[in-house]
């Protein structure tokens, strides 16, 4: 069967196997020289995984921002004589250079395209100058064969305004929401104490945990700022993440005088093992376009606040799983804090989960593959 090439934004392993499930020969091109906020063994582990499926890799420097001229040239140059070469059936475009860069090889080499949009950078909440991107993505929309949007927002904008051949929408990469079956309170118990022994903090602290980049759109220095409101010592903030923002942020709760109750975790896999620790997750970021982390602490049985954006709100479907705030208003969160950090973990009402199984993997896998044999057709 003729091969297809992905570009990977979120490195999705499950849309791989579904495609060489197919019969499909696939090519991975993405840049893997700087992997953004990776770190440098996860995007080791990644490339000796597309090795050990016989998956055909290509290092281009593409960038997630707009990238430099020369180089994204350079890059499209590329992608035309990869495609001339290979006569792919398939691209599949993820990030919004990359879908811009795909989609005109794409098009000069007739390939059907399937470009999944992880939140576009316009959004109702976003500044204007962000909207300056609308024209490309409307533009590039009639050479889309299938637009894939992630939250709900993003797909009703782009059904009404942009004129891609098939849109729909698919709830993100999918999480394991079969997880939620085997958490019980003991694994809170015993999660804690060890994060508690590792930090060398008291008995009868409370963990607030965040998962995200230390970057600005993270916004993690509005849960610096509600903490610093509260002078409650016996909350601490624990942040998985690494980025550009952490000296600011350090700098930021020692002014406020709570540098003890904040601690970075950097880069981590064990993300599940943290939310079992927690005794409340905040998610203040001021974009997303659907956050894995908030779902997957919503797996993990924790208690949810996130900022009330599209991305998020998609998921927090009722108070049982969690509250939305203002992601500007550090005295409102300041105030959930305070109400939810004791709340005791109780499971999800059976109606409740199978609202959120429309974001397990499998149910995401189905669309894919069926994605996928419509274009093959």
């Amino acid at each position: 069967m003729a091969s297809t090439a992905s570009f990977i934004a979120q490195f999705n392993h499950r849309n791989i196997k579904i495609l060489q499930s197919m019969g499909y020969e696939v090519h991975v091109a993405a840049n893997f020289t700087h992997y953004g906020t990776l770190s440098a063994k996860s995007n080791e582990q990644f490339m000796a995984w597309l090795a050990s499926k016989k998956v055909v890799v290509h290092n281009i420097p593409v960038e997630r921002g707009l990238g430099k001229f020369h180089q994204n040239v350079a890059v499209l140059f590329f992608l035309n004589r990869l495609m001339k070469e290979n006569q792919f059936k398939i691209v599949h475009v993820h990030t919004p250079i990359a879908s811009v860069l795909g989609r005109l090889a794409a098009l000069k080499n007739h390939v059907s395209v399937v470009y999944t949009a992880h939140g576009f950078h316009f959004s109702k909440t976003s500044a204007w100058i962000n909207w300056l991107i609308f024209p490309i993505e409307w533009l590039f929309s009639f050479c889309t064969s299938e637009l894939l949007l992630i939250n709900q927002e993003d797909f009703l904008l782009a059904k009404r305004w942009l004129h891609a051949k098939n849109t729909q929408y698919v709830p993100g990469v999918g999480i394991n929401f079969r997880l939620l079956d085997q958490y019980n309170l003991s694994d809170h118990l015993s999660a804690k104490q060890e994060l508690l022994a590792t930090y060398h903090l008291p008995e009868k602290s409370r963990i607030l945990i965040s998962v995200g980049e230390l970057s600005k759109r993270k916004n993690h220095r509005i849960v610096i700022e509600a903490l610093a409101m509260l002078d409650l010592p016996d909350i601490h903030f624990v942040i998985a993440g690494r980025g550009s923002q952490k000296k600011n942020l350090t700098d930021l709760a020692k002014h406020l005088g709570i540098e003890n109750q904040i601690h970075f975790l950097n880069y981590t896999k064990n993300i599940r093992h943290l939310h079992l620790a927690a005794d409340l997750a905040v998610l203040p970021s001021l974009r997303e376009g659907l956050s894995r982390a908030g779902l997957e602490a919503i797996r993990d049985g924790v208690y949810l606040l996130g900022a009330d954006i599209r991305g998020i709100k998609d998921y927090i479907l009722n108070e049982e799983i969690g509250r939305v705030f203002d992601p500007l208003d550090a005295k409102a969160l300041s105030i959930l804090i305070k109400n939810n950090i004791q709340r005791p973990r109780q499971n999800l009402t059976n109606t409740t989960v199978q609202r959120l199984m429309m974001f397990d993997r499998a149910a995401v896998d189905k669309q894919m593959r069926e994605i996928y044999q419509s274009i093959g057709e």
